[in-house]
């Protein structure tokens, strides 16, 4: 019997030193778990500031919105004048009168009809609603945007701002 242990031991004595000395068989899969995890586990630092993903620099930010009312959060916000921009008829560096701005706008509104949320009316304009007070962007060209304001919605009538200048339409009953 005792030979029989020794041969036993004898013919294991290779299988065990390949054991102790083969590579980790989870080695490359531990390899790429670290790889995906890593940007997870140890992030990149933040920047210092932030970019503002609220900021437009694009070609049709002309003009911005400055708040010509009273102090406060009532007060209401309209565009600054522009002090040249493109006409509609893409004339470059024509300047244009507010009159002539809020002409052109008004004749570019659509107004699809009346809707009452809760106790307020709003307009359909340009397939989207408005309030009093909102302000309705007008493209003028590819550059121009104008931001005409809502003062007043009445039943019948509906009255347009631009800065100092004021138009009033009537509304289809």
């Amino acid at each position: 019997m005792k030979p029989l242990r020794h041969l036993l031991l004898l013919s294991l004595l290779p299988a065990v030193l390949c054991l102790g000395a083969a590579p980790d068989r989870f080695e490359r899969t531990k390899a790429r778990i670290d790889a995906l995890l890593s940007q997870r586990l140890k992030p990149d630092a933040l920047p210092a500031k932030p970019a503002n993903p609220f900021l437009f620099t694009g070609a049709g930010a002309l003009f911005a919105v400055t708040n010509s009312g009273p102090a406060g959060p009532a007060g209401p916000t309209t565009p600054a004048k522009p002090p040249v921009t493109t006409s509609p008829d893409t004339t470059p560096n024509a300047v244009m009168t507010d009159e002539q701005i809020l002409a052109f706008c008004v004749t570019r509104i659509r107004i699809g009809g009346q809707v009452m949320r809760g106790e307020r009316t709003h307009l359909l304009i340009n397939s989207a609603t408005y309030k009093d007070g909102d302000l309705i962007p007008v493209r003028a060209n590819a550059e121009t945007v104008y931001y005409v304001k809502i003062v007043r919605i009445a039943p019948t009538e509906v009255v347009f701002g631009y800065n100092e200048v004021f138009v009033t339409l009537p509304l289809k009953t």
